[in-house]
């Protein structure tokens, strides 16, 4: 009987993560570290693949991904930093254009830009202060810009409306 509760207990605490039981552990789908809680779960740091997946993005696979946060409540939030080289500098931006739009203007950066050049911020209309009559289900602001090395750096902030 001691064995068949100790084999119990060891089951029921590997899988307690994967049950959402509060102060648990897990590991993502994409392979991230999670932690639940009361109200939800955080995953830090992130894989580049989750970084992907909550971030609706396809990055060039040499994508480094520097710090990283993913929040997920009844809302979520994901908050990254990342480093793209300077071979995958072109395409990085290319990609982040496809999943964000354009560039815009007057939109504060969600990083330091300091020393960079070529900065480019995308953000959704409300996150830069402009009002539309469709509401898009998350609010945005992505900046990206060039080292003197050629390497890009990009900032990613998304949340859930």
């Amino acid at each position: 009987m001691l064995a068949f509760a100790s084999v119990a207990l060891v089951v029921v605490t590997r899988r307690a993560g994967d049950w959402g039981v509060p102060y648990f552990s897990f590991t993502s789908a994409h392979g991230s570290p999670c932690t639940n809680d009361l109200t939800g779960y955080t995953c830090t740091p992130l894989t580049l693949e989750d970084v992907e997946f909550f971030g609706d993005v396809d990055l060039p696979d040499d994508t480094a991904v520097l710090t990283s946060r993913y929040r997920a409540t009844h809302d979520y939030q994901l908050d990254a930093r990342l480093e793209a080289p300077p071979a995958s500098a072109g395409t990085t931006l290319k990609r982040l254009n496809a999943a964000y739009g354009a560039c815009r203007g007057g939109v504060t950066p969600p990083m330091l830009t300091s020393g960079l050049t070529r900065v480019c911020v995308m953000a959704t209309d409300d996150a830069a202060g402009e009002t539309t009559e469709e509401l898009s289900s998350r609010i945005f602001v992505v900046g990206t810009g060039l080292r003197k090395d050629g390497t890009r750096l990009v900032g990613l902030s998304i949340r859930s409306r």
